[in-house]
């Protein structure tokens, strides 16, 4: 059903979630480029600000927020329900079909084609899936999708990891992508800011529960004091989740 919706039909938005991750931000650009490479007119959308940390992948510069233009698909990632698009109109006014590709288990199969795998590690690894063997996966759509799946695994570490995955991304190697450059990129390159941002937040950890529970707290003053934005918040709940016996980490964030 896909596969003829993309033959039948000339221009596609393809969008995510605001709030945007590695594997919003590498899905959206790979399926976009790859729309692109077969000729049909494709335009990634994400109506928030796009992290520095993944402007070095392919096609990233492409990325828009919300447009007024009519698609005949529009084509949502990684998004359990429409809210997290950041829409202020209906879908229908976007785009006439929607098809609704995620792999979250809370997904609300809110649109006309719903492809959802919550057994997949990421959306990449379902793009992969959906390219393979329709489009040469070149070197650009081959950076992004390895950077969907390695963010939403945890560099492999989480518990979604699975032998489909590590065979998706050494195909991927197989391309030339260099892991050590993507860790480099996603999860070795922090601001100064984001570094003081973290020693306040640290100062604030509370365990609970015998140990099982710890929290963390990033105030409004903390990231005025520290210079830094909502970009920099990203991995502070690590180090709580991190520590000997913890089940649960929790990060409190003041809006």
């Amino acid at each position: 059903a896909f596969y003829e919706l993309v033959e039948k039909n000339k221009s596609f938005m393809i969008a995510s979630h605001v709030a945007p991750d590695g594997d919003s931000i590498g899905s959206v650009l790979a399926l976009t480029l790859a729309l692109q490479k077969i000729g049909k007119k494709a335009v990634p959308v994400i109506n928030d600000d796009i992290p520095e940390k993944y402007k070095f992948l392919p096609g990233s510069d492409l990325i828009v927020k919300e447009t007024s233009a009519n698609y005949d698909v529009l084509i949502a990632l990684d998004c359990g329900d429409i809210e997290r698009l950041g829409f202020d109109k209906q879908l229908k006014e976007y785009g006439a079909i929607v098809v609704n590709i995620d792999h979250h288990k809370s997904n609300s199969y809110f649109g006309d084609l719903n492809l959802v795998d919550s057994n997949a590690s990421s959306v990449g690894e379902m793009i992969y899936q959906l390219l393979d063997g329709k489009v040469q996966i070149d070197y650009d759509i081959a950076l992004n999708i390895y950077t969907s799946i390695i963010t939403d695994t945890g560099s492999i570490r989480y518990s979604n990891t699975t032998p489909l995955s590590l065979k998706i991304l050494a195909k991927l190697v197989d391309k030339g992508i260099r892991p050590d450059y993507v860790s480099r990129q996603v999860f070795e390159r922090r601001s100064l800011a984001s570094i003081k941002l973290l020693k306040s937040a640290l100062s604030t950890l509370e365990i609970l529960a015998d140990g099982k529970i710890a929290s963390l707290l990033i105030t409004q003053d903390m990231l005025k004091v520290a210079q830094a934005n909502e970009e920099d918040t990203n991995g502070i709940i690590n180090y709580a989740r991190e520590i000997d016996g913890v089940e649960v980490a929790v990060l409190f964030k003041e809006n």
